[in-house]
């Protein structure tokens, strides 16, 4: 009897939380804010979500055991110990394409203008890692007040938003003669302009020259890489066509993911690859 009353007052809470969460749906077209009841509040969480100490409970979950042998093997630290340095950075010669070094320099100046405005959001919020910042899995936060923890991975998510907004804008924009190419020529001219910020974000010479430019705490600079994936969709038929192949099956994730985005591409490309 006693499981039986368990079972209906906590499909009871389920109801109400499945009516709280339609109003809340419907909150750009209501206006109607949903508050939330304490009785309907978890009193614990699993320790996988990252809550405080005494609010966390060690969950038997596959996600807990992930969460606990990743905490185990970085040593409480969630940080990378492998995190890609200037010194030890991978460089793809793929990657280059005829043309690209007429955009080298304005790729430099957007690269110089995004670090300094990436270094402000890390400084101003004091994130460790440019991964936090750009998956917005932030961990390296203080956990002293949760709610404000919350707000401020909020408030890094808009910011880093509206960043990669701007300068993918800026890749996009082209000299007026160029607008008025046809669609092929402005693809060629993309990945001309792809290639170049690939090129001065991960190449020796622009590293060093980015090393000369900016101080670290007198250790070596973590490489910063999310300036040359803005423009991902255009570095990554370039790398299919050197491969001169584009297959679904029994690739890596990431290849797949390249596959879909070439074969989202407009049919002249996939002509220029089979021409290859």
């Amino acid at each position: 009897m006693l499981m039986l009353f368990m079972l209906i007052f906590a499909s009871i809470e389920c109801i109400q939380l499945a009516e709280l969460a339609s109003i809340a749906v419907d909150f750009p077209k209501t206006g109607k804010i949903v508050t939330m009841p304490q009785s309907l509040r978890p009193k614990m969480y699993p320790d996988f979500m990252g809550k405080e100490d005494g609010e966390s409970y060690k969950s038997t979950r596959i996600l807990g055991r992930l969460y606990r042998s990743i905490l185990e093997a970085s040593g409480g630290d969630l940080v990378s110990e492998d995190t890609c340095t200037e010194s030890n950075l991978p460089y793809d010669t793929d990657l280059e394409v005829p043309g690209a070094s007429d955009f080298l320099e304005n790729a430099w100046q957007c690269w110089c203008s995004y670090e300094v405005q990436m270094n402000g959001l890390l400084n101003q919020y004091s994130v460790r890692t440019e991964a936090e910042l750009v998956t917005g899995e932030i961990w390296s936060l203080s956990k002293n007040n949760s709610r404000m923890q919350q707000e401020i991975k909020e408030r890094l998510k808009h910011a880093y938003s509206k960043l990669r907004k701007e300068f993918r804008s800026m890749f996009e924009s082209i000299a007026t003669d160029q607008d008025k190419m046809c669609d092929d020529a402005k693809n060629l001219v993309y990945e001309m302009k792809a290639s170049a910020w690939y090129q001065v974000t991960y190449h020796p010479i622009w590293i060093q020259k980015s090393r000369e430019m900016i101080e670290f705490d007198g250790e070596e600079m973590p490489a910063r890489l999310s300036f040359a994936w803005i423009a991902v969709d255009y570095l990554a038929p370039i790398k299919i066509r050197c491969r001169g192949e584009v297959k679904f099956e029994g690739q890596r994730p990431l290849e797949r993911l390249a596959a879909y985005i070439y074969e989202k591409r407009p049919s002249t490309l996939k002509q220029d690859h089979s021409a290859i």
